[in-house]
């Protein structure tokens, strides 16, 4: 075993064969190999910034990670992998409506803070998600439609460039760089390591949430229902509709479990009243086996879209979809029907808000949805075999997406994959890759996904 040892600012360095290394070694997503030559854990931002000097001195990579919901690909031993969860700080600022937080604190933790002062952040769908890597890649959550994308109400952010320098984004900074690793941060995943940011909530006062299940035979009745409805639905009212494989177990009832599952989870941060046109078109479709749909809080909320409890090797990707959408979603969901499919789901989500959320956007790499839905597609990736065959079925999906497809992947929905493609124009891609130059000249930091 490695001994441990300290470098500067009293930070430790992990070797394989510590159990810090392979806690840290072992993320949400554990479809790459990671084997880093070291591991360093921070618990402050001058221990990023030692952190950064170590691998620039030892010539090393330097990958950043929290949770690992993120992780894509391998990583080697020509890298120092950087686990930010102990950066878990949380404080609430109830007056100003604002969160700060740690880069490794995590969803479920900041609304479980937030709560209490009637306030939410634009969590997504899994609650052990990091707060940061989230943010930084758009942020696509159940308070979408009327509220945004999470990157469009980040603050600020502490970060630090490649060459160990502590530095503060924000909109009105005095050095231009920082403007612009603002920008980055907001929707382009940034520019630099991440120690600390802060970001806006939300008032809520009346939240509804839950989902409803069926057996596969419910497919196109229920896919109808959802997408004539649309039209009508509130404008707080954020839906996703899926095909999933119902694992063993709770919460699947015995008569669904290990089956092809018809599943619709909804949230409205303005209670009952804005999935009425929903529920109504709902009664021409057989009785759903479950339905939780009911007054929620925010761990409820998190809970909705029956999310693994445990992290799994998984390979997925997703796609930004127009307005015709709801025309090819029976078909989209149905591919999840073919014998010995790969997937474990085939979502499309209804993201577009009705218009408020577009005036507070501003500035950023990712502020606004590329379309007004969104699709998303995920299977078990545990050998090479699974993932040629996964790929195929991936492919499968976007080729039936095709006709209402924005050209625009969806890159935080790769799972799995660095190499997942870009939402930005091309000049906003041109514009993060100067910035990353800028702060990052030797391109020593790695992050989860890359550019073309």
């Amino acid at each position: 075993m490695g001994a441990p040892v300290t470098a500067a600012d009293g930070l430790t360095v992990y070797r394989p064969g510590s159990a810090e290394y392979a806690r840290a070694t072992a993320p949400h997503n554990p479809s790459g190999t990671q084997r880093p030559a070291a591991v360093v854990v921070p618990q402050r931002a001058a221990q990023v910034a030692a952190a950064v000097t170590l691998a620039a001195d030892q010539g090393w990579a330097l990958a950043p990670q929290a949770t690992g919901h993120g992780a894509a690909g391998d990583i080697g031993p020509d890298t120092l992998l950087l686990d930010t969860s102990a950066l878990d700080e949380i404080a609430i600022d109830p007056a100003a409506g604002l969160a700060r937080t740690g880069a490794g604190a995590t969803w479920s933790r900041v609304n479980a803070a937030a709560e209490p002062h009637g306030l939410l952040g634009r969590a997504g769908t899994s609650p052990s998600v990091g707060v940061a890597g989230y943010t930084f890649g758009g942020g696509v959550g159940w308070l979408v439609r009327p509220h945004g994308l999470a990157a469009a109400h980040l603050e600020t952010v502490d970060f630090v460039d490649a060459g160990g320098r502590q530095r503060r984004a924000s909109a009105d900074a005095a050095d231009p760089i920082d403007r612009d690793a603002w920008w980055a941060f907001r929707g382009g995943y940034g520019a630099g390591v991440a120690t600390s940011l802060e970001f806006g909530l939300v008032p809520v006062s009346d939240l509804w949430a839950g989902y409803l299940l069926w057996p596969a035979s419910a497919l196109d009745a229920v896919t109808a229902a959802w997408a004539g409805s649309l039209p009508a639905a509130g404008p707080a009212l954020v839906t996703c509709i899926s095909l999933l494989r119902a694992a063993p177990g709770p919460p699947f009832p015995p008569e669904l479990q290990g089956t092809a599952v018809v599943h619709l989870s909804l949230a409205s941060a303005a209670g009952e009243p804005d999935a009425a046109a929903l529920l109504r078109a709902l009664r021409a479709a057989p009785a759903p086996v479950v339905n939780t749909w009911g007054p929620a809080s925010a761990q409820r909320l998190g809970g909705i879209h029956l999310d693994p409890p445990s992290g799994i090797p998984a390979l997925g990707g997703g796609r930004w979809l127009a307005a015709g959408t709801p025309d090819v979603t029976a078909d989209l969901l149905r591919l999840g029907l073919r014998g010995g499919s790969p997937l474990m789901m085939i979502e499309v989500r209804h993201v577009a808000g009705p218009g408020p959320a577009d005036d507070l956007a501003g500035d950023g790499a990712m502020t606004r949805p590329p379309g007004p839905f969104l699709v998303h597609a995920v299977g078990a990736a545990g050998t090479p075999a699974h993932r040629a065959e996964l790929d195929g079925a991936l492919q499968s999906v976007w080729d039936a997406a095709a006709p209402v497809d924005t050209g625009r992947p969806a890159p935080p929905f790769a799972e799995g994959q660095r190499a997942a493609g870009t939402a930005l124009t091309a000049a906003d891609e041109k514009r993060l890759t100067a910035t990353r130059a800028a702060l990052d000249p030797g391109s020593l930091i790695r992050y989860a996904r890359v550019l073309p």
